[in-house]
């Protein structure tokens, strides 16, 4: 096969030829891992449980199981050494995703928009604190409502001012609330610290209690 060919037969996905597609034996491995988790599964189930509106749970546990969000989304420096944030790597394993079912897609998707502002700030206690979210199998979310009711994020200023109280003994709760601005409300729920929404309302004070 001329070498051009066989960059062109690269260029869309075909599951039973993933050797060679990936520059590192860790991707290879969470690719192939992924493949073969679908392939087990079956189309008839994979459509079943998507006409079904079947949470992916299973996909989920396979996730935290093998680790894959973690390796994949976690930048260097943060998580393990099989860990780097890259958009090669990312890109790659949301295509396998997207051809298996876009229910399986979009947890990793959602994950993805909801890390972004984390790793892109300052905030290293955040970043730790994500990092470690990720290994334990977490999911991650980044929310917004349609520009006609209040999320217009290209001409909305945003303020969060996080207040947090506790209480001494065995039972201790922790309240967050936010700020308005001019133009708009940004919301973190207390019982998603991880899930930001945005909207032009006033946000519900919410309570979280830890025992």
């Amino acid at each position: 096969m001329a070498p051009g060919n066989a960059k062109r037969d690269h260029m869309l996905l075909n599951p039973d030829r993933l050797t060679g597609r990936y520059r590192d034996d860790r991707a290879a491995e969470v690719m192939g891992k992924t493949v073969e988790f679908f392939e087990n599964r079956g189309k008839v189930a994979l459509k079943r449980d998507e006409h079904d509106r079947v949470w992916p749970t299973d996909f989920l546990e396979f996730v935290h199981r093998e680790r894959i969000f973690a390796t994949l989304l976690t930048p260097t420096g943060y998580g393990r050494d099989d860990c780097r944030w890259d958009t090669y790597r990312i890109c790659e394993f949301s295509e396998i995703l997207g051809f298996y079912g876009l229910p399986y897609w979009y947890p990793f998707q959602v994950t993805v928009l909801g890390l972004g502002p984390i790793w892109m700030s300052g905030n290293e206690e955040a970043k730790r604190q994500a990092a470690a979210q990720l290994e334990a199998g977490e999911v991650f979310a980044f929310g917004l409502s349609e520009r006609a009711h209040g999320a217009d994020v290209y001409s909305t200023d945003m303020a969060l001012t996080l207040t947090v109280t506790a209480a001494t003994g065995p039972t201790a709760s922790s309240t967050t609330s936010a700020t308005a601005t001019p133009r708009g409300w940004c919301r973190r729920s207390a019982s998603s610290p991880t899930a930001v929404s945005m909207s032009s309302s006033p946000p519900m004070r919410t309570t979280r209690t830890t025992s």
